[in-house]
């Protein structure tokens, strides 16, 4: 342990140093609610619930890392830890320090803290707080922290027996983590990055479902690039690559968020368009078809030019499945073709 300012610095591998001979009495019940958990949340809720019969503190909170600035805050109230709407700095805050050190701290004085973090807990009535990394392998994925009313509280013992349970914690973090990293993988277009084939069924099932119980339109529409073969054949498939990265982010960007866009073959997307929208389906698409034919994309010294078929049909309750859809909208994709390629064209239901 070392001081710094108003602070105590511990080395979790100190901490675990001080363990043999220590106990930590810790319910089964907690221990049979963590293993339970099906989701991060679920995970952090437990935590929520457990936390002040295994700890003395009045608040507690979460952070896990959201990207290479900020940390995801979940303040822990009741049985709930409640993701809040604004992310933490790593730079001029305990947390972030604690996060990028690797290293539990205490501040024995938030009144004397020039942290944004410790700022805001004085001015909720604390008096001292303690932070501990919840590190996986050796890499620290987020933080736990409790505060408490009366300075100076905190001790080695309670170091110790916080950064006992932010391991443990970090460990079922992680796990979650990776499971909804494969999950985004499994339903993402690697080159693209918008949703797969198999992503886009799945969506697009439960949201015809959801438009037949709502009664409003859903509009299933294909885009296909003109003449993509000959783009490879003359510039190779890495400037094809390139090119349906550029036309698929150019789509993304000018769509509504709502509505979803995959990627379902090699040159070949999909849409779903769902809920009256002010602006009629076939302007919609028709803007997106000029805006593929204006798009310059520039590709070793090289300036490549594409154009897009569209097809697209609207849901009738006749629609057994988003299969019967499909084939509509495949079919007016074939009329644009023949009707000579650059155009919209639609099937009715």
């Amino acid at each position: 342990m070392h001081h710094h300012n108003n602070e105590k610095i511990f080395d979790p591998d100190f901490l675990s140093s001080l363990g043999p001979g220590k106990t930590i009495t810790i319910p089964v019940t907690f221990i049979q609610d963590l293993t339970r958990a099906a989701s991060l949340q679920d995970v952090l809720n437990v935590m929520a619930k457990w936390i002040f019969h295994l700890f003395s503190a009045e608040r507690v909170s979460i952070t896990i890392k959201e990207n290479e600035d900020s940390l995801t805050l979940y303040s822990v109230m009741g049985n709930n830890a409640i993701p809040m709407d604004f992310l933490v700095p790593i730079q001029g805050t305990m947390v972030g320090r604690v996060f990028s050190t690797s290293m539990l701290r205490i501040c024995d004085d938030l009144a004397q803290s020039a942290d944004l973090d410790c700022e805001m807990l004085s001015r909720h009535g604390m008096g001292c707080c303690m932070d501990a990394p919840m590190i996986q392998g050796t890499v620290s994925i987020g933080t736990l922290n409790v505060a408490h009313h009366e300075k100076g509280y905190y001790t080695a013992d309670h170091a110790m027996v916080l950064q006992c349970l932010a391991n443990w914690l970090a460990l079922n973090i992680q796990l979650h983590l990776q499971i909804a990293d494969m999950e985004q993988q499994a339903c993402t277009d690697y080159l693209t990055e918008t949703a797969n084939r198999r992503a886009f069924m799945n969506e697009g099932e439960r949201r015809l479902i959801l438009s037949r119980l709502t009664d409003t339109p859903f509009i299933i529409a294909i885009l296909d690039l003109d003449h993509f073969k000959r783009l490879n054949d003359r510039y190779g498939h890495v400037a094809g690559d390139h090119a349906l990265k550029a036309v698929a982010s150019l789509v993304k960007g000018n769509m509504r968020q709502e509505d979803i866009f995959a990627r379902i073959g090699g040159e070949e997307f999909a849409m779903i368009m769902t809920g009256g929208d002010s602006e009629p389906p076939f302007s919609v698409l028709d803007r997106l078809r000029a805006l593929i034919e204006a798009q310059v994309i520039e590709y070793e010294g090289e300036t490549i030019r594409l154009t897009a078929s569209i097809g697209y049909s609207s849901s009738s309750p006749e629609d057994g499945a988003l299969s019967t859809l499909l084939k509509r909208a495949d079919d007016a994709l074939y009329a644009a073709k023949r009707r000579g390629r650059n155009r919209v064209e639609f099937t009715p239901g």
